[in-house]
């Protein structure tokens, strides 16, 4: 067997140079990057080495040939049993399709990285992407790369996570940074409950810091016709989880504060006293980075959070940090998606399959 190293400065130089030098039929046993360079190895420039060899399968089966080939189905059938045992052209096939178009997954990485996704999961769904694709008998055009990709990400974020809105606790608190639209939320859950359920409901606030927030949920109750009491303290609070104990629902407003500030969580914690009829549901905006969003789960996780409620989801147009953060906790299921200002119609379910093909988008024509 001949083996001889290639260097050549892209994968698709190196395979020419391969098959230039020892045949179609050459075999790779390894590649990688190295760097080249003079002057103390100043100007370092990459290129691919490629480790080959002649396939000596191929000429051994040429010399068992029959020494006449008058007889033409004795030769036939010589070179069909010895072709079973020449596995190098299908490798030689394989790699040749590998690296055939990677300006495919140039492109998906660039739409990906736009979106937000974080790197590492960029880089994880683009090599098992890439090692489907080499998997594969045929060449895969890039629409079903598309939906490779789709399936995959499905399928990681796993669509159980993603199920029914129907609150199963009969008091529900939002908590969350400020600005993020928990107020609001707090009145599209409440407008569903009472107007398309017929359910008794109350509000409660612990938001004292901001007139303007109390004013606001004031407006809504009145407009929904349900009672609301604000809680200036501790006890405050717990003597009206009592107080409301025979409605179905009571739906607890609380203050945004800074999410790093550490007493705010702590404060929470007081608040909720470990009570487990109160079901806890972290609101976080879609216009967030993927850093914060991650910084604040896990700063929320000292606190039992059920459910995520993801909003503005129309105030942006990409979703990778949301699409992160779920892969990044796949504990979090998400409740609700907001999707406008209109109470209480801008809130829907979540949809996996429309999250990710949102941020896939037009992939195709990147």
């Amino acid at each position: 067997m001949k083996m001889k190293k290639i260097i050549a400065p892209t994968m698709t130089q190196a395979i020419e140079k391969v098959k230039k030098e020892l045949g179609n039929d050459a075999v790779i046993f390894h590649t990688k990057k190295v760097k080249n360079g003079r002057f103390f190895n100043l100007f370092k420039k990459e290129n691919i080495e490629v480790l080959a060899a002649s396939d000596t399968e191929q000429d051994f089966a040429l010399k068992t040939l029959p020494k006449s080939t008058e007889n033409r189905d004795e030769m036939l059938t010589s070179l069909s049993g010895k072709a079973d045992r020449l596995p190098f052209r299908r490798t030689m096939d394989k790699v040749d399709r590998l690296f055939s178009g990677p300006e495919n997954i140039d492109r998906f990485r660039r739409r990906l990285n736009e979106q937000g996704l974080n790197e590492r999961h960029i880089d994880e769904q683009l090599k098992m992407l890439v090692k489907k694709w080499y998997q594969s008998d045929e060449k895969l055009t890039e629409a079903e790369l598309v939906r490779l990709l789709r399936a995959q990400l499905i399928q990681k974020l796993d669509p159980r996570r993603f199920q029914s809105p129907i609150l199963p606790n009969k008091y529900v608190m939002l908590i969350g940074p400020t600005g993020v639209g928990k107020t609001t939320t707090i009145a599209k859950l409440a407008g569903r409950a009472v107007l398309d359920e017929g359910k008794r409901v109350a509000f409660i606030t612990s938001d004292t810091f901001r007139v303007a927030a109390i004013d606001q949920l004031k407006m809504y109750a009145d407009i929904l016709d349900v009672p609301i009491d604000v809680a200036y303290s501790e006890k405050d609070f717990h003597g009206l989880i009592e107080k409301y104990a025979d409605f179905d629902h009571v739906f607890i407003d609380t203050a945004g504060r800074n999410f790093q500030n550490k007493q705010y969580v702590q404060e929470l914690a007081r608040l909720i006293d470990d009570d487990r009829r109160i079901g806890l549901y972290l609101v976080i905006s879609a216009t967030s980075k993927y850093e914060d969003i991650n910084a604040m789960i896990e700063q929320f996780d000292q606190l039992p959070v059920d459910r995520v409620i993801v909003s503005k989801i129309d105030e942006t147009q990409t979703y990778g940090a949301i699409v992160s953060t779920l892969l990044n906790h796949p504990q979090k299921a998400i409740a609700y998606i907001t999707n406008g200002q209109n109470v209480p119609d801008d809130l829907q379910a979540p949809n996996v399959r429309e999250l990710i093909n949102h941020m896939l988008g037009d992939i195709n024509e990147q």
